[in-house]
């Protein structure tokens, strides 16, 4: 009760200023630990309302309210020095609204008198818990009673003093903090000469003006004007703001809005401080405080701040952990706590006396756990500045464990001995001049020598010269303290090498500094640890290429489409040649048709890279099939290029495509013609089948059994390094922009691990370069299948008639506009649309109009299968041609199930699409 009261004491006499009721209720609530507190005085003669001047509720102030006495706790308590309803409250005063709305348990009052003793307002507080020391609260009541009576009257003479006009003039300009004095339309009425200093403008600069001046932002104003009203209708406001001084200093100040009277007419005067360095130091404070506190409370050792009169102000978590008492149990209070025996409390009191004064000092003592269980400290006390006080902070640290196992330590050399032998890695122990003072058993197997061998040698016994001096310089950093670490190369007696991690740890034997190193045979783990590289290293490389070949599909799907518009547009371009006869047109034509066949069989390369076609395989001699591509590049290559073939005949039959491998050899011999710039020589050759290992160039997997090899061989300058990593990613390339597309070794790529085989590169800086194809032996040799010939380009022919209305259905604009005008030219009413989901609704608007349903099958929303299957859904029967650039992604199953008649690859040729047609259309008309 005494501390209350010494607290209320404090409240009462250091309150001041604006904020004074409202500091006033704060403590109030604090010091009683109630939820509400309220200072409240007569709002008229006839005495029957209140109005709060003052308000606290749950935590903070809130707004003041205005309220009549009858009904209300307040009307038993007013004219009683104190009126206390502890318990009940609620249920006393039923017709009490806001009572019954903060549902309070207790409440308690006094009354607020003057200097004559009149009552003028009431001092009330209510707890939502039962109300249980009357003497406390009465007391306590009264002394803030009797405060905040004396400055109601005080304000009220002070009140009465401001209707002075010279009073008002002198305080006002005298005031050091900056007024401003406003009227109900915002506008300056007065300002000091404070405000006009911190702003840097004049006075005839600013009366009148009805707007923030540069102590504010104009982002605040909204804000501002809105608190201005609140104050004119008689609330106290408060707010800071950001201003900007005339010299471009920004400063932040601390406003309060009090409602007055001026010359009859309300005004609200706005008093602002500048709290700029206040608010800077409190948050260096506060930054201060959060990093003491972190670090306090972060240590693993026990902290303990003491007071000068020998308490424990504050402990961290680790004293808890260490000695086992709660920070509650232990703060406020002496060393009594552990124990009262003067053998106890008189180093530990001596310890921090030495501290109070200034003196750093340590010492190791033995004490107890709140369990009972003996425990060892290092203490280690400093002078310590805590709030501004000297205080002294105690770090203990629990040595127990160590102090014990150096107690058995050396209680116990043979069970030293023991532990040091039965070890299974090898030990070394060596002193300060790193001579050898003792070695293990597993020393003697790992060595091959035998402990007297090594004794008293200063050098590594089994590492190189080189090493030792590298050993000697992390033997001086262990002997300090730091654990060492190192792997090398070692060797044992007999020669074997092997690899070894050695540890250097450092220890204290026999009273003096030693290290000990311990050594662990690692060569299968590092052996297993090259072979996990290798492997990731294999996986990194085919999910490289995994991606780029989903890149590079997508890119030639893209370019199909472009070429269906290009190769279809010719088409129909050398039918109307037919028509117009003109031979000269026709050839031109056909040279058009011939270069976007050739890019036609690159997409085909392209998609076969992706994966996303397959090439047609048939047996075939792979030396033939070199010999022939040879021939093609002796017209390609230049005449400085020695070409020669050597091409071994026993080799057997192998399932290839013959067009697909003819390009890898193409491929390759043109980039060894790039190589050597044009001039050297190109050996390409074929051997028969042997047993080969390597690692693929492309993949990254090992190679080990028989296959069948194509070589490329230059002898160009070789391949760096970085390049032999990239080269066979699509589109990179190490020559100049506009010579070479970077597709070559990459097409290579794809098509040799279509077939199941793999690259290796044999390259010399500056000497050669050699591509190894691999072809691996099939389980039985293939029956030789009669090689098909690449279809001859259909022949151009006049125009033929078909019957029936068509629905196309295609996303690519180029591509609709020529199945607008093939389709038309062959007699058929076409409707061509740009998506699935329009096909859809189209046809269902009108299912009998179509007799065939064309689709591309890759477009944004519906695919051309799904949109198969709900136009089934709507007219089964109905025939549904697919044509795409992915065809293989789609199965037997999947076509059948969605009914789809027929599966057209793009581009499409028109020759052939049109007997397909004529197959699903109910009619069709004979060529005129």
């Amino acid at each position: 009760m005494e501390e209350k009261l010494r607290e209320a004491a404090l409240a009462v006499s250091s309150a001041e200023g604006e904020a004074f009721y409202e500091d006033l209720v704060t403590a109030l609530a604090s010091i009683l630990g109630v939820e509400y507190a309220a200072i409240a005085v007569y709002t008229g003669p006839d005495e029957k309302r209140l109005r709060t001047i003052a308000r606290f509720a749950e935590g903070r102030i809130v707004r003041s309210v205005e309220y009549p006495i009858a009904g209300t706790p307040c009307e038993k308590s007013m004219g009683h020095a104190f009126g206390f309803f502890p318990a009940g409250v609620c249920k006393r005063f039923p017709d009490d609204a806001d009572l019954q709305a903060l549902r309070p348990e207790g409440y308690a009052a006094s009354t607020l008198t003057d200097a004559a003793g009149k009552a003028i307002g009431l001092v009330w507080l209510m707890s939502k818990r039962e109300l249980s020391n009357r003497a406390l609260t009465e007391t306590v009541l009264k002394i803030f009673a009797a405060r905040i009576g004396s400055e109601i009257e005080r304000q009220a003479a002070a009140e009465a003093l401001r209707v002075s006009d010279a009073q008002y003039r002198a305080m006002f300009d005298a005031a050091a903090d900056c007024l401003v004095l406003r009227d109900a339309d915002f506008r300056i009425v007065d300002v000091n000469p404070a405000f006009l200093a911190l702003s840097g403008s004049r006075r005839e600069d600013v009366i009148g003006i009805s707007r923030l001046t540069r102590l504010a932002r104009p982002e605040q104003e909204e804000h501002i004007v809105a608190l201005h009203r609140r104050a004119l209708a008689g609330e106290r406001v408060q707010f800071e703001s950001v201003g900007t001084h005339s010299g471009g200093r920004s400063f932040t100040l601390e406003v309060r809005g009090v409602p007055m009277t001026h010359q009859g007419r309300p005004h609200v005067l706005y008093v602002s401080r500048d709290v700029t360095e206040r608010r800077t130091a409190e948050a260096l404070l506060r930054a201060s405080e959060e990093q003491y506190r972190a670090i306090f409370n972060a240590s693993a050792d026990a902290m303990i701040i003491w007071n000068r009169d020998y308490r424990r102000v504050d402990v961290n978590p680790a004293f808890e952990r260490i000695y086992g008492y709660t920070r509650a149990e232990v703060v406020g209070r002496g060393f009594e706590i552990f124990s009262p025996e003067p053998e106890h409390v008189d180093p530990r009191r001596e310890l921090v006396r030495r501290a109070l004064s200034g003196e750093t000092c340590r010492m190791e003592l033995s004490g107890h756990h709140k369990s009972g269980r003996p425990i060892v400290t290092e203490i280690h006390v400093v002078p310590f500045q805590h709030r501004g006080e000297p205080h002294a902070l105690a770090i203990a640290r629990d040595v127990t464990e160590r102090k014990a196992a150096e107690e058995h330590l050396r209680a116990s050399e043979e069970q030293y001995r023991a532990i040091f032998n039965a070890a299974a890695d090898s030990l070394v122990l060596r002193d300060a001049e790193f001579s050898i003072v003792d070695v293990n058993l597993a020393y003697e197997a790992m060595s091959g020598r035998r402990r007297a061998e090594v004794l008293g040698r200063r050098d590594l016994t089994m590492s190189t010269p080189e090493m030792n001096a590298r050993v000697r310089g992390l033997h001086e950093r262990a002997l300090r303290g730091e654990p060492v670490q190192f792997e090398a190369r070692a060797a044992r007696k007999n020669g074997e090498s092997f690899s070894i991690q050695v540890r250097g740890v450092p220890i204290q034997h026999r009273g003096s500094p030693h290290v000990l190193y311990i050594g662990t045979d690692v060569t299968a783990r590092t052996r297993a640890e090259a072979d996990r590289a290798q492997l990731e290293a294999q996986l990194r490389q085919a999910q490289r290429m995994e991606a780029i070949g989903h890149l590079t599909g997508g890119i030639a799907h893209d370019f199909n489409n472009i070429l269906q518009g290009t190769l279809g547009n010719l088409s129909l371009a050398a039918e109307r040649q037919v028509e117009l006869g003109d031979a000269r047109l026709g050839k031109y034509l056909d040279r058009a048709r011939h270069s976007a066949q050739r890019a036609r069989e690159l997409i085909a390369q392209m998609l076969t890279f992706s994966r996303g076609q397959h090439g047609e395989r048939r047996a075939v001699e792979l030396p033939e099939l070199v010999r022939d591509a040879c021939k093609l590049l002796r017209s390609t290559l230049p005449a400085t290029i020695d070409l020669q073939a050597n091409l071994e005949q026993a080799t057997p039959a192998l399932r290839l495509d013959p067009v697909q491998v003819e390009q890898v050899v193409l491929n390759l011999c043109i980039n060894a013609r790039d190589a050597m710039n044009g001039s050297g020589a190109i050996r390409v050759g074929v051997r028969k089948p042997a047993h080969i290992q390597g690692v693929c160039a492309s993949c990254r997997q090992t190679v080990d059994g028989r296959y069948v090899e194509l070589y490329v061989r230059d002898t160009g300058p070789g391949i760096p390094q970085p390049v032999m990593d990239r080269m066979f990613e699509p589109f990179f390339s190490t020559k100049a922009a506009g010579h070479g597309s970077g597709m070559g070794l990459s097409l290579a790529h794809g098509i040799v691990h279509e077939h199941g085989g793999h690259i290796l590169v044999d390259s010399i800086q500056n000497d050669r370069t050699k591509f190894r194809v691999l072809f691996a032996l099939p389980e039985t040799v293939p029956e030789d299948a009669v090689a098909e010939s690449s279809p001859a380009q259909p022949a151009v022919r006049a125009r033929a008639r078909l019957v029936g209305r068509v629905l196309v259905v295609d996303d690519e604009e180029t591509i609709r506009d020529f199945m607008i005008d093939l389709l038309a030219g062959w007699g058929l009413d076409v409707v061509a649309l740009p998506d699935g989901a329009a096909a859809r609704d189209a046809f269902a608007a009108e299912p009998k109009r179509y007799d065939l349903v064309i689709t591309d099958h890759t477009m944004p929303q519906l695919t051309g299968l799904a949109l198969a299957r709900e136009l089934a859904l709507l007219r089964p029967g109905l025939p549904v041609i697919l044509y795409t650039g992915y065809g293989e992604d789609l199965s037997a199953r999947d076509l059948r199930e969605a009914c789809v008649a027929q599966l057209v690859r793009k581009p499409i040729e028109p020759a052939e699409f049109f007997p397909l047609l004529a197959a699903h259309l109910p009619a069709a008309a004979a060529a005129p």
